[in-house]
């Protein structure tokens, strides 16, 4: 029999297929022009960095701070006109012990961005860790200057007045980060070890005990409460809040502690009650509780 070799009618449904992906193809090429050469580069750029920052991120929040650092800085020769790498890479070397590097960070991020409140705040920690609280105080006020409504500022600015002496002013930052925060641990705890530097004892005390009926406080606060009752020297409470958390030997050291304390006035006792490390300084033994302060 003969072959039939005329055309063989398509389905109807193949010839739509066919005419919609014609007409999708027709559209997307009307949809914007062709990206340059110079576009396709800087987009690749654009988002090896992002991965390098999510890559550094992280690393720092597995534990690995020093693989971290490195991506940090990877990154910010990616973009050396961005502030967030030195950011990262301040606030991980400073973790890491290393101050002078992490000043120099956020240093380097301040060029770029002088109005970042978050440079200002980390870099006002290094600075007390660097044992420069009035320097430190300019950079907490630039970042309530910057947004006001960040509590940890009002927190660093007291910590920083507290070092200097001025303990009035101190304690009024707490209370203004206090309007931002009310229900924040650290600041009435701050308040509190600001009060007892200035021996309002019994203010403290009041605070220490509101704050120590949060579950969030827990033993930190507990033992700060110990503390003051031991630099009013009040040994007996002191040793019966101390003794919720410690050992018997352990309560022993600190009451030890505590009546050392009371012999150091001044920066001297402000920097081991805020429990604030700075440099060059030889200061008492941490106590058993583990007592400081908390910057932002």
């Amino acid at each position: 029999m003969p072959v039939h070799t005329g055309n063989i009618s398509r389905p109807p449904f193949v010839r739509v297929a066919a005419m919609a992906f014609v007409l999708f193809g027709f559209l997307a090429g009307c949809a914007g022009q062709v990206p340059t050469p110079e576009e396709i580069v800087a987009d690749e750029h654009e988002s090896r960095y992002a991965q390098i920052m999510r890559i550094a991120n992280s690393t720092r929040a597995g534990g690995d701070l020093s693989g971290a650092a490195s991506f940090y800085r990877r990154a910010h020769a990616m973009a050396p006109e961005r502030p967030a790498p030195l950011i990262g890479l301040g606030e991980t070397t400073a973790t890491l012990g290393l101050p002078e590097e992490a000043a120099k960070a956020y240093r380097s991020a301040l060029a770029i961005d002088a109005d970042n409140a978050k440079a200002r705040r980390g870099y006002g920690k290094i600075l007390i860790a660097l044992n420069r609280p009035k320097r430190a105080a300019h950079q907490f006020r630039a970042a309530i200057d910057l947004d006001p409504d960040e509590y940890r500022a009002y927190n660093g600015l007291g910590v920083a007045l507290d070092l200097v002496g001025s303990h009035e002013q101190a304690q009024q930052s707490y209370v203004d980060g206090m309007e931002k925060a009310p229900d924040n641990p650290s600041l009435r705890n701050n308040l509190a070890l600001s009060l007892a530097l200035a021996k309002n004892y019994d203010e403290a005390v009041e605070i220490l005990r509101e704050v120590a009926g949060d579950p969030v406080a827990g033993r930190r606060v507990r033992q700060n409460l110990a503390l003051v009752y031991g630099l009013a020297g009040q040994t007996e409470k002191a040793a019966a809040v101390a003794s919720m958390d410690l050992k018997d030997n352990e309560v022993r050291n600190n009451l030890a502690y505590y009546q050392s304390l009371r012999k150091l006035t001044g920066r001297a006792l402000a920097e081991v009650v805020l429990g604030v490390q700075t440099r060059g300084k030889n200061l008492p033994p941490a106590a058993a509780s583990g007592e400081r302060a908390e910057l932002p």
